[in-house]
């Protein structure tokens, strides 16, 4: 608005300079003319300034929303990938945390489960929301990790040397007897431990073990 009044203004004072030297030429009708005019130009100019469509600021391409992609082809039970997670308060997710171990102490495997799944939805770049869904997985299936062998494999993929999930990732390939890729596992996991811990000791005995039968894996009976 403030434009068109400023416009109007300047086209009024350039008529009334133009009529003005008109009149210092000797041109009397026609500068009293334009003097006359000037008020009527200035309205024009102004209405036609007003009349004039203003931006309201950028908008998208289609009019609509993006649509957020599938979640079909997640590798892990009922999780929400990177795309489809819905963003929660930090201290929401740390409640959710706080109450799978909780339920994951009192052994209630299934119920601790679900809320790691709530945990990987909301931060699915969290290597420890994986793992710890991966372990919740196993314990409520009676400890079978093939359960939460999808949710192992996500962690790795996330972090490859986050220590929960490789030693989940060991115990599973010692599971299924795949004692040579065990033994790597184990190694993996041996070499990001501090030499003289409890945990280093029992990773140290796991991998011998996994390597014995890697040896005799093959031997005839």
């Amino acid at each position: 608005m403030y434009v068109s009044i400023l416009c109007a203004a300047l086209v009024f004072l350039a008529s009334l300079a133009g009529a003005l030297a008109l009149a210092r030429a000797k041109r009397d009708r026609v500068a009293f003319a334009l003097m006359l005019g000037a008020p009527l130009l200035a309205a024009v100019v102004f209405g036609a300034l007003r009349a004039m469509p203003t931006s309201t600021g950028p908008v998208a391409a289609t009019g609509q929303p993006a649509a957020h992609p599938s979640a079909t082809d997640s590798p892990a039970p009922a999780p929400a990938t990177a795309s489809t997670a819905t963003p929660v308060a930090n201290t929401e997710l740390a409640g959710w945390r706080h109450s799978a171990e909780e339920l994951r102490r009192a052994k209630r495997y299934a119920e601790a489960r679900t809320m790691y799944e709530k945990v990987v939805g909301a931060a699915p770049l969290d290597p420890d929301g994986w793992a710890d869904l991966g372990d919740a997985s196993a314990a409520a299936a009676g400890n079978d990790l093939r359960a939460g062998g999808a949710a192992i494999d996500r962690a790795l993929a996330i972090d490859p040397k986050h220590p929960k999930a490789l030693w989940l990732k060991a115990s599973l390939e010692f599971q299924e007897k795949h004692y040579g890729a065990a033994a790597g596992l184990w190694q993996r996991l041996l070499d990001l431990l501090p030499p003289d811990s409890g945990d280093a000791r029992i990773v140290k005995a796991n991998l011998e073990e996994s390597q014995n039968l890697a040896s005799t894996q093959g031997t005839p009976r």
